[in-house]
């Protein structure tokens, strides 16, 4: 199976680690074993997600950059099946605000979820993008975040860790998924204000409407979602800030359960000691911070990071509740995001200041298998 990964090539605040070149392919075999092609990466500034084309054989990768410039954009991407290689497809689609962070489609509209608002500006941006023919991307439309930053108010609620954090808006994921009517519902955390958007995409109109918000609690800081594939009408939010999953009602747009991500042992300890074997979150930021948030393929599993703890929670999902079935370390350093096979065979967490792709069956026993990349990983995508 080919894979794309992405790497910050620049350093930032949260980048202390080796940096990479930009988008590279990899294979990925029945048992997660990593092995590279002989493709060069594709070179751009900051790729973080990435995202398949619904049909073609393309990939779109977020150019994680400074607001109101040319980098802040969507990279199209062409892919050689048999090779590896990356060549550009299109232009890159420069987009206002800045940090282009994360993006999902329905197969007919790509939503992208900028991290920092346009300068002079505390509203957040999320863009609805055309998917068109030939793969090309056009701007059709921005919902301006609504939200309150939490600022001061969430300084407190966390004792003054991570100080700062939620001083604007920050869109920080798009995530699509259907809506009863049928129509394209798309969830948007944003981490500065302490809320989770939901939005819905009128096709014909190529607009976003504003279906209403969820509250979450002050200094939770909501990073990503998932909504859950059993029935129940629910979606699971984890807060970067507060290291926590609440479960939403997507009727009521209210939290009917909150739970830590981390284990019970660790909520009495001084975040110094379980911190210690990651220098940069034990001196710079003072706690552990969630991350990526994923469902096993079946649909009863939910998957979360926890950098700085450097681990992943597994979660069983049962009538729209959640109960914390194991945490398990990722054997590197800051796993910003990880990957889930789509067979459940197994999961790769990829440690950003490590620099290493590690692999685990399901329920978190070591594969065996792990890869040093040599630069800062971000996002794996199948091809």
């Amino acid at each position: 199976m080919l894979v794309a990964v992405s790497s910050y090539t620049e350093a930032m605040p949260h980048v202390p680690g080796t940096l990479g070149k930009g988008v590279y392919t990899y294979r990925l075999d029945e048992v997660g074993k990593v092995s590279p092609t002989e493709a060069a990466p594709f070179e751009m500034k900051n790729p973080s997600y990435l995202l398949k084309h619904p049909s073609l054989p393309m990939l779109y990768a977020c150019g994680e950059n400074d607001p109101d410039t040319a980098d802040n954009c969507i990279q199209a991407l062409k892919y050689d099946a048999e090779t590896g290689a990356l060549e550009a497809a299109h232009p890159p689609l420069v987009l206002p605000a800045g940090a282009a962070c994360h993006m999902d489609s329905d197969g007919t509209f790509l939503v992208v979820a900028c991290y920092l608002p346009s300068k002079g500006s505390t509203a957040g941006d999320v863009h609805l993008l055309e998917i068109l023919e030939d793969g090309s991307l056009k701007l059709v439309d921005t919902f301006k975040t609504t939200g309150e930053p939490s600022d001061k108010a969430g300084d407190t609620a966390r004792n003054g860790i991570q100080a700062g954090r939620q001083e604007a808006s920050h869109p920080h994921m798009a995530y699509c998924y259907k809506l009863p009517d049928g129509r394209t519902g798309v969830l948007v955390p944003d981490l500065g204000c302490d809320v989770v958007y939901k939005l819905a995409i009128k096709k014909e109109e190529q607009k976003f409407e504003f279906l209403g918000l969820a509250k979450v609690e002050i200094g939770t800081g909501p990073r990503h979602c998932a909504v859950d594939q059993q029935g129940a009408n629910v979606a699971y939010v984890i807060g970067e800030l507060a290291n926590t999953l609440d479960v939403l009602d997507l009727e009521t747009m209210t939290s009917v359960q909150r739970v830590s991500t981390l284990p019970a042992d660790v909520l009495s300890m001084n975040p110094s000691d379980y911190l210690s074997g990651n220098p940069f979150f034990c001196e710079k930021v003072g706690a552990s911070a969630c991350s990526g948030l994923k469902l096993a393929p079946n649909g009863k599993k939910l998957y979360g990071s926890n950098r700085g703890h450097d681990s992943l929670s597994l979660f069983d999902l049962k009538d729209g509740r959640v109960s914390l079935e194991t945490v398990f370390s990722t054997r590197g350093q800051t796993p910003r995001d990880f990957y889930v096979d789509a067979e459940g065979r197994f999961v790769v967490a990829l440690n950003q200041d490590s620099g290493s792709l590690v692999t685990f069956m399901p329920s978190g026993q070591e594969a065996g298998v792990d890869f040093q990349t040599g630069y800062a990983p971000v996002c794996m995508i199948a091809l």
